[in-house]
């Protein structure tokens, strides 16, 4: 399944290593990357975006996750720097991002939310925090592995520590979470209005406007979102549809397990999604 992978090793000239060595099990079929990058932090503990090579749908949401991963890991001014750095659409894009504007108004609270919708937990940024100590730099990329020895041993090879967590993406769930209540709010104002006098009925006007002002706000987000979805599912597809073609036998067999489990979850997600939409527009009318 899809994993988010943390490598910390000891300077910037190691982790670029160790990216290259990433690659390279992505060229051999060992495992599949979405997208990858290197940041570092320097002796006096700022962290920046050194580099991020992957564009695309893939690149730029790993490239959202850099900036929060740089504003937990160095402060919530470093975010916008951290991304000016990367020289990079995707990890540019984080500077201009509600994740890192609102990380750095909102505090750090605002970031850790952020990446746990992205699958990042907090466990996971405290143990790369005490690892990634001044002048240690940091692989952080996106893959999918069916095998975890691959990327170990070459990791270890290269001297850098690995840390793993599973992606599980709560954003869906949320819409379709919020949704429901926004709706359930509306049923109850119109209920409350057709029982109410002329003096009340004005003031749950209003409030029925404010909620479907939010309603209408949702919907444009739900829409982002099924276009993310999609562009970031045929992404993965490709992907994986490059490991098949050039893995081994068994791991070949894993991959088109996993391509046929994409799929699945690609339609489970849409479905909640188109859901959330459906929501929406009854909420609008």
């Amino acid at each position: 399944m899809e994993k988010f992978i943390a490598v910390v090793f000891e300077d910037d000239a190691a982790a670029f290593k160790g990216e290259t060595a990433l690659r390279a099990l992505h060229s051999q079929g060992d495992l599949a990357v979405y997208a990858a990058a290197v940041i570092g932090k320097d002796l006096e503990g700022k962290v920046e975006v050194k580099k991020v090579e992957d564009e695309g749908p893939l690149g730029t949401a790993l490239g959202l996750v850099l900036g929060g991963m740089v504003g937990v890991l160095a402060g919530p001014v470093a975010v916008a720097s951290g991304a000016a750095v990367a020289g990079s659409a995707a990890a540019a894009s984080v500077a201009a991002s509600g994740m890192a504007v609102g990380s750095m108004t909102g505090g750090l609270f605002g970031v850790y939310r952020d990446l746990w919708v992205a699958g990042i937990d907090s466990t996971m940024l405290d143990e790369i925090s005490i690892e990634l100590i001044p002048g240690k730099s940091c692989l952080v990329a996106s893959v999918d592995e069916v095998w975890t020895s691959p990327l170990d041993v070459k990791m270890s090879e290269a001297g850098g520590v690995v840390f793993r967590k599973p992606r599980a993406d709560a954003i869906d769930e949320q819409y379709a979470a919020e949704m429901a209540e926004l709706n359930r709010e509306i049923a109850e104002l119109k209920d409350e209005w057709k029982q109410s006098n002329e003096e009340t009925k004005q003031a749950i006007r209003d409030k029925i406007d404010v909620i479907k002002a939010k309603a209408s706000i949702a919907k444009e987000k739900i829409s982002q979102r099924i276009t993310e979805l999609n562009s970031q599912t045929a992404a993965r597809l490709e992907a994986i549809d490059e490991q098949i073609a050039v893995a081994k036998e068994n791991t070949r067999n894993k991959f088109e397990k996993r391509k046929a489990e994409i799929q699945a979850d690609y339609k489970e997600r849409k479905a909640k999604l188109d859901a959330s939409m459906s929501l929406a527009k009854e909420a609008l009318t």
